[in-house]
């Protein structure tokens, strides 16, 4: 089947993901061993020094989606990648610690403002509404492959192991960063909010989303958990908790990898009308409740230290847990990609067109949360609690994805969107809300395909995590800028 290209706008866009997340697994790889080796920080002042930066960060963010209401989400996202890029140099010369926050508060800051402002670029530069969530879903694909081979190339200087070596490395980082800057700058962006729409921004009574789409955030904030579970709590529950070997964790990473790249593009072709877009949430939260239930069962049959447990002696219950194991990466796999794909568009399409970049920075803020909160969340009540910890974590999913699809339904019945796509080609929705304040945003002009979508990838795939995200980094994807 012959590859249909991307809408105007898209093909630049998915190749500057695609050249700054190879700067991205450059850096995932390599800079750890930069910061200890070679600069001669601990691990754990790499690690306080990541998580306050990500801590700060968490309320610079929202700037970035104001910036690009008012200066334009394609002059802003490319000032973003500059930033990132002269933090890549810097690092190259850090000497103390000091010197590493400094740089590192810098970073993340612009990485955590970036998602919200690719999905406001994208909002203004694909106008089709199916046609913008394939554009994203290339986006996560590409990112997620430019991630893969840019971590393997990275191999050449923990071969060499010297300050040149790494320095070099930083710099090639860097100039994948100004070369995504170029490539968006040579989009062209939508047209601004009119005089009218500006007027109601500035009249709007909150500086907050109005009530159901920060109900939505939450809920989504929940379902993005998905990328917790396989991150960190995955890997301890395989190693000390089932019979399965410890290769197993590999191969489960390599599964969720495979399937997102293979199944992303083709699950955005869901999106189509308010119905069915709000559905996907539903669904998402089974599938992950299922994938918890999976987790569940594989630990169920036995501990590590059983027979053919970590000591890989082999034996029936390795590959009982390995079956479970499987199912519950391969479920996990399809409620990202589901999530995803709703997330993008609803976020965009309940948000009003003149306020879009800072509902996106709110909606966004919540995925930001995930990355803080869940490593603390999943250690201490999840992987704490064994089976009935999954459990729980299957029944939260369940009932988020559920009430997520009723209040996205009722937010966008309120802000008059289409509930069914009316027929036509590209099964838009039928409305854009306007300017909200109070309950919600009141019901807007026709607009048809006019409505613009785009979300990070997942937080630990496509934007990087761990040491990644000092410079430039899930989840991806997820980003997911």
């Amino acid at each position: 089947m012959r590859f249909r290209r991307l809408a105007a706008g898209g093909e630049r866009l998915a190749t500057a993901s695609l050249v700054q997340s190879l700067g991205i697994g450059l850096f995932m790889a390599s800079s750890m061993a930069f910061f200890t080796r070679q600069v001669g920080l601990s691990a754990t002042q790499v690690g306080a020094g990541l998580a306050t930066a990500g801590a700060v960060a968490l309320g610079v963010s929202l700037l970035g989606g104001e910036l690009a209401d008012r200066y334009g989400a394609r002059r802003v996202l490319a000032s973003l990648y500059t930033t990132r890029a002269v933090c890549c140099a810097a690092y190259a010369f850090v000497t103390a610690f000091w010197q590493f926050i400094a740089v590192t508060l810098v970073a993340i800051a612009a990485d955590r403002t970036g998602p919200p402002v690719l999905q406001a670029l994208v909002a203004g530069t694909v106008t089709d509404q199916r046609e913008r969530t394939r554009v994203l879903a290339v986006v996560n694909v590409v990112r997620n492959v430019g991630l893969g081979v840019g971590a393997v190339a990275a191999g050449a200087a923990l071969v060499s192991d010297t300050l040149l070596a790494y320095q070099i490395t930083l710099g090639l980082i860097g100039l994948a960063f100004l070369g995504g800057a170029a490539l968006v700058l040579r989009i062209r962006e939508g047209a601004r909010p009119t005089a009218a729409e500006r007027a109601a921004k500035a009249t709007a009574r909150s500086v907050l989303p109005y009530p159901r789409y920060l109900v939505l955030t939450g809920l989504n904030f929940l379902l993005t958990f998905f990328d917790a579970l396989l991150l960190v709590a995955m890997p301890v529950w395989v190693l000390e908790y089932t019979d399965a070997p410890r290769v197993m964790v590999s191969v489960l990473f390599a599964v969720n990898t495979g399937l997102v790249v293979v199944l992303q593009i083709p699950v955005s072709r869901l999106v189509e009308g308010l119905r069915r877009t709000s559905r996907l949430m539903t669904l998402a939260g089974a599938a992950l409740a299922v994938s918890s239930l999976c987790f569940a069962a594989a630990g169920g049959l036995g501990g590590a230290g059983g027979p053919g447990g970590a000591d890989g002696a082999g034996g029936a219950g390795d590959w009982y847990a390995i079956g479970w194991l499987l199912g519950a990466v391969v479920a996990l796999s399809l409620g990202e990609v589901m999530a995803n794909s709703a997330s993008w568009e609803l976020s965009i399409a309940l948000a009003p067109p003149a306020s879009r970049g800072r509902y996106l920075s709110v909606f966004n803020l919540g995925l930001s949360a995930e990355r803080v909160l869940g490593p603390i969340v999943v250690t201490g009540l999840l992987l704490g609690s064994g089976a009935v910890g999954w459990i729980g974590a299957g029944a939260v999913f369940l009932l988020a994805g559920v009430a997520g699809e009723r209040v996205a339904l009722a937010a966008g019945s309120r802000a008059g969107l289409a509930v069914d796509p009316a027929g036509g080609p590209t099964g838009a929705f039928a409305a854009e809300p306007a300017t909200g304040a109070g309950s919600g945003p009141a019901t807007g002009p026709a607009a048809g395909a006019g409505a613009g979508s785009a979300a990070g990838p997942r937080a630990g795939s496509a934007a990087g995590s761990g040491a990644g995200s000092a410079a430039g980094s899930g989840a991806g994807e997820s980003v997911d800028a």
